[in-house]
């Protein structure tokens, strides 16, 4: 069976993800199509990159990614191409994109191959480039085992984009929020590993806001409490810290957003 997923900012009211299936379903045999999630924050290729990171690299090999979030192609006046369609193959799966930063983030310095997708260009205009071009490629790769004939092999990404570093210091650490899950829980830019070397064995507090501080870092949401003042510091699945709250949203009852940054004191 092929397994093909789907990550995109579509969301849920309109026809995209129906049509897209239906493409997938009626052009490659044997296919499993499975959502990863269709509510990225429309155009936000990092958080694209932060749920393609976290989900993805867990599917068996010859699995097919595809990743339409604000897909298009931009060319300079030179024709130099500043925004390709990529197929990617790394650890033996296969990613189709838009070269926009994202899979900088989401394979950092891992070896991978990389091709500007040409095969299919029978078209300027990719108004939905999932539909128009992505099954496509996945199709071929479906059927072919590979993406060398889909274009021309490019060395490494046109565009490169970092999540934000943790500013860490002797006696503070600026985190900065780098996602939002569906329950408001607010993922911040620091692992745990990073937050333990900064730390040692020091105490440290972070202030939320003017009610909420948060001075331990738990193994579990089974450490909140019911106050809605009483917020958690845990590692979250991706291994990066997380603050929280027991059966509310932090991002909504504390107004906390993707960019917000906290700073986390460390005491003696």
């Amino acid at each position: 069976m092929q397994i093909v997923t789907l990550t995109t900012d579509w969301g849920y009211g309109d026809y995209y993800i129906g049509v897209v299936k239906g493409r997938l379903y009626s052009t490659i045999a044997d296919v499993q199509v499975v959502d990863i999630t269709h509510n990225i924050r429309k155009y936000d290729n990092r958080s694209a990159a932060f749920v393609v990171k976290n989900a993805c690299f867990e599917f068996p090999e010859e699995t097919i990614h595809i990743i339409d979030v604000n897909s298009y192609e931009e060319t300079k006046d030179d024709d130099k191409r500043e925004r390709n369609f990529v197929a990617i193959k790394h650890k033996g799966q296969y990613y189709i994109c838009t070269d926009d930063g994202l899979p900088s983030i989401v394979f950092g310095n891992d070896e991978v191959e990389v091709v500007r997708i040409t095969l299919f260009n029978e078209t300027n205009y990719y108004t939905f480039a999932a539909l128009d071009l992505f099954a496509k490629v996945a199709k071929h790769i479906s059927e072919a085992g590979t993406i060398e004939h889909l274009g021309v092999k490019q060395e490494g990404f046109v565009n490169q984009l970092t999540l934000p570093k943790p500013l860490i210091y002797e006696d503070r650490i600026i985190v900065t929020v780098i996602h939002i899950d569906s329950y408001g829980n607010a993922f911040l830019n620091i692992t745990d590993k990073e937050f333990k070397a900064a730390r040692g064995r020091k105490n440290f507090s972070i202030q939320i806001d003017k009610v909420c501080r948060v001075s331990k870092l738990s193994q579990s949401y089974a450490d909140l409490d019911r106050k809605l003042d009483n917020a958690v510091l845990t590692i979250s699945s991706s291994g990066y810290l997380e603050l929280a709250l027991k059966g509310e949203s932090i991002s909504r009852l504390r107004n906390i957003q993707v960019g917000d940054t906290f700073v986390i004191e460390i005491k003696n």
